[in-house]
């Protein structure tokens, strides 16, 4: 068998060495090696209670993993997120299948905050190693660990886990607890480590294998209702299934990653914490599951935020937590040292308080496609949302933001932004005349052309023949590719065919692209950014270059990781994932090139 080298050789595995399961309520990162090293409980921005991703010493993890060196495979159940991974010892095998619980049921015990690790020895024997050490808080705290037979309890000033074990377990280490075993052929072990339980249960009251037997059905029942029937379907369904991975069920709101602090660049602090719902994320998300047939999640997501913050004209935010609250203050742990060293770890996002008028759009963007998939637009619901998000867009759309990459600093006016401040118009312009609402839309569509003749006079350089990033200057933007796919501009017109080859010029490296340029004098050791490669590949489908299209698309998908799975860059040199993992707007970007791509392809065939 091929696969991975066990035990790992090195302090902190690759970004892309992990597996992602999840309950729709939180993630946890299980490597190759059978460790999870990653995990909130029992939401996605609750503190962490393994955290070794982030510090290898302190952190916490649980690993299940073979004593001696062999080799190790990983997969997903077909069409779930149930998770395998295969060992290899000398020719003897074990199979370990982590999952947490999952149900079509909305109540709160439907999903609990459970981990269930099932260890099936296939052939010969084996002896393994269960090392468990949970630290609460982000690494701040050791719990205090209580022993009874196969079960043991962990518990802080705030936090408290069970893990109910098939095997008994012997006394614990400071704050932790180890022990190795031997399996034979046909043996079976499980372990179930359950969060906020005052007491242990026996491990068969967790009835572990019904509820792999449930969750099973909760995953491909919910892949039965995607219409995607094109030429990459395997991958479409794997971003299908991360998407919903990142959702969080009770609000419907999609996190951007459930991970904080990966870098994005080594040694620049470009660590960020993606722990929330972005509006645009949220409207990306509409655009991809519509592309796939189904968007009940991300619709009521919508709803749900509507009826959560009333004023949206007034305070609209860029991103909110997952249950729809503004985003805490940015704060770092300094007790961690940061993946691979990689300071500071960061929680809360500062980015929450920019001011970035793409947000209106994007909400707009998200009615629009409610709209067009079989919502009233009500009378209340227009004069409430859909006018004054219209209005603010009118008023306020000379103002200069901080852009979509959320750029620190002074404020600029943004080509991106400006193309977006259009579209939402456009989308409410639309809306208006389906809902016959019209009394508005001469004001809008004279300020469409007001914004369309400024970005095409000041947000065209003359010197690169090409859109540039913001008006101050000739760099270029990834983000420009958008222009075509959201309609400000035809695909086939030449400003936008001159803009796609000039940043294949200046910001690709081999089938990747780079965000933008960074400024004159500082290293860039930033990665490619995956969802910029894929609205490229998008752009050549509709542009007609579907050749070269599909060889950038075809590049991209050998890049994820052995799962499929994307973080938010790529290491173009040694094609390392980098960034917060699993990437929600990279898996969207995937579903939207593979749809281009079967409609440019159908069209030529």
């Amino acid at each position: 068998m091929t696969g991975f080298p066990i035990p790992v050789q090195t302090e902190y595995k690759q970004i892309g060495a992990y597996g992602a399961i999840g309950n729709t309520r939180t993630v946890a990162l299980v490597g190759y090696d059978g460790s999870i090293d990653w995990c909130c409980m029992p939401r996605f921005d609750s503190p962490s209670v393994f955290a070794a991703i982030l510090d290898r010493r302190i952190g916490g993890s649980w690993s299940l993993a073979p004593v001696k060196k062999g080799q190790a495979s990983q997969s997903y159940v077909k069409n779930t997120n149930i998770l395998a991974t295969e060992f290899d010892v000398n020719g003897s095998r074990v199979v370990a299948t982590d999952f947490m619980p999952c149900s079509n049921s909305r109540e709160a015990w439907a999903t609990p905050p459970e981990i269930h690790r099932i260890l099936y020895c296939v052939k010969g024997r084996m002896k393994l190693r269960l090392n468990l050490k949970p630290r609460f808080n982000y690494g701040l705290v050791q719990p205090v660990v209580k022993m009874d037979g196969r079960n043991a309890s962990f518990r802080g000033p705030r936090d408290e886990i069970v893990l109910a074990s098939s095997l008994k377990l012997k006394p614990p280490l400071k704050g932790g607890l180890s022990r190795d075993f031997e399996m034979f052929q046909g043996d079976r072990e499980v372990f179930v480590l359950s969060y906020g339980e005052a007491e242990p249960r026996q491990v068969e009251e967790y009835n572990s294998t019904e509820q792999l037997r449930y969750t099973e059905i909760f995953w491909k029942s919910w892949v039965r209702k995607l219409r995607y029937k094109g030429r990459w379907r395997r991958e479409v369904i794997r971003s299908a299934l991360t998407l919903k991975l990142l959702i969080y069920s009770p609000t419907g709101a999609i996190v951007a990653a459930p991970t904080t602090s990966l870098p994005e660049a080594s040694g620049q602090g470009m660590n960020w914490d993606y722990r929330f719902s972005w509006l645009r994320d949220s409207a990306h998300s509409l655009w991809a599951f519509r592309l796939l047939g189904d968007i009940s999640e991300a619709e009521r997501y919508l709803r749900w935020l509507i009826e959560t913050d009333p004023a949206l004209d007034l305070n609209l935010n860029l991103m909110y937590t997952i249950q729809g609250q503004p985003v805490n203050e940015e704060r770092t742990l300094s007790r961690l040292e940061g993946y691979r060293g990689n300071k500071p770890v960061r929680v809360g996002n500062a980015a929450a308080q920019q001011f970035q008028m793409d947000a209106y759009a994007y909400m707009l963007d998200a009615l629009y496609f409610s709209t067009r998939h079989g919502v009233t637009v009500t009378r209340d619901m227009y004069y409430r949302f859909v006018k004054p998000l219209a209005t603010f867009i009118v008023e306020n759309w000379r103002l200069p933001g901080n852009g979509i990459w959320e750029i620190r600093g002074k404020k600029r006016h943004y080509v991106e932004t400006k193309a977006w401040c259009y579209a939402g118009l456009d989308r409410a312009v639309a809306i208006a005349k389906a809902s016959n609402h019209n009394e508005d839309t001469p004001e809008w569509r004279t300020a469409m052309r007001e914004i369309k003749r400024e970005v095409l006079n000041k947000g065209w350089s003359s010197q690169k023949k090409a859109f540039r990033m913001h008006y101050e200057s000739d760099d270029l933007d990834s983000a420009n590719l958008m222009m075509p796919l959201m309609g400000f501009l035809d695909p086939r017109d030449k400003r936008i065919v001159n803009t796609v080859d000039a940043i294949i010029r200046e910001l690709a490296r081999y089938s990747m692209l780079y965000r933008y340029r960074l400024r004159r004098g500082r290293k860039n050791k930033e990665g490619a950014f995956i969802v910029c490669s894929f609205w490229l590949v998008a752009c050549l489908a509709k542009i007609g270059r579907t050749e070269e299209a599909l060889r950038i698309f075809k590049d991209l998908i050998a890049y994820s990781n052995h799962l499929g799975l994307y973080s938010e860059e790529i290491n173009p040199e040694n094609l390392e994932l980098m960034g917060n993992f699993p990437q929600a707007f990279s898996h969207m970007g995937l579903i939207m090139a593979a749809y281009e791509l079967d409609q440019a392809i159908d069209r030529r065939e």
